[in-house]
């Protein structure tokens, strides 16, 4: 392995590498993955972290957006999916075909007080229920299915998390999914959500738009 000056190994972290070029430095993303019917491992790059210099340090790259992009609601409707599991197994039991559809729309309704198709695929539901397709329009069923699923999410909230819920509430709002290039990138959590996700366990990781 090539020796460089400690200015520049300081940004080697695990799962880095650097490449020189000249006199300069460059650091990139990698994992390793084994060679197919082989003992020999090949080092893949994930990504360009940017160039490092003496004076400046790491100076990441400039992001070229090529499109416009995109936000999603996600803090609070992934908390409310983290502890209403139960409600989900419920809907899905009453709607076998719909429950899925009924769960996402109710946990919709509690956040913005009504449900339609914009704020659907604007919302994490959208990519949490990525096989759901929404409806032009529902049965009475489906709307009292809703109904009973907002009534279930608001006892349950009130439950776990109990005179935080207002907070939850605030907080977690805060929380976006933001679409750059077709990739999607979690905002910062504010101090008071991160406080919030640690105290009632909520692991953002596990989200289903990292898998």
């Amino acid at each position: 392995m090539a020796e460089y000056p400690e200015w520049v190994m300081k940004y080697k972290e695990k799962g880095t590498y650097i490449n020189r070029v000249g006199d300069k430095y460059y650091l990139y993303a990698a994992h390793s993955e084994r060679i197919k019917g082989t003992n020999k491992v090949r080092r893949v790059c994930d990504g360009y972290l940017g160039r490092i210099t003496k004076e400046e340090g790491l100076i990441p790259p400039k992001d070229k957006v090529k499109s416009v992009p995109v936000s999603y609601e996600f803090g609070l409707s992934f908390a409310i999916l983290s502890c209403t599991t139960h409600i989900h197994l419920g809907l899905r039991k009453s709607f076998v075909k719909n429950g899925d559809l009924i769960y996402g729309c109710s946990i919709l309704r509690y956040i913005f007080g009504f449900t339609d198709r914009e704020l659907w695929e604007s919302s994490y539901l959208s990519l949490h229920f990525s096989d759901v397709s929404f409806p032009d329009s529902f049965t009475d069923a489906q709307i009292l299915g809703i109904d009973r699923g907002v009534r279930m999410i608001t006892d349950t909230l009130l439950k776990v998390f109990g005179t935080d819920v207002e907070a939850v509430k605030a907080y977690f709002s805060l929380i976006r999914l933001i679409k750059v290039n077709d990739r999607l990138h979690c905002s910062q959590l504010p101090p008071q959500a991160t406080a919030l996700s640690e105290k009632y366990s909520i692991d953002w990781r596990s989200a289903r738009w990292q898998k």
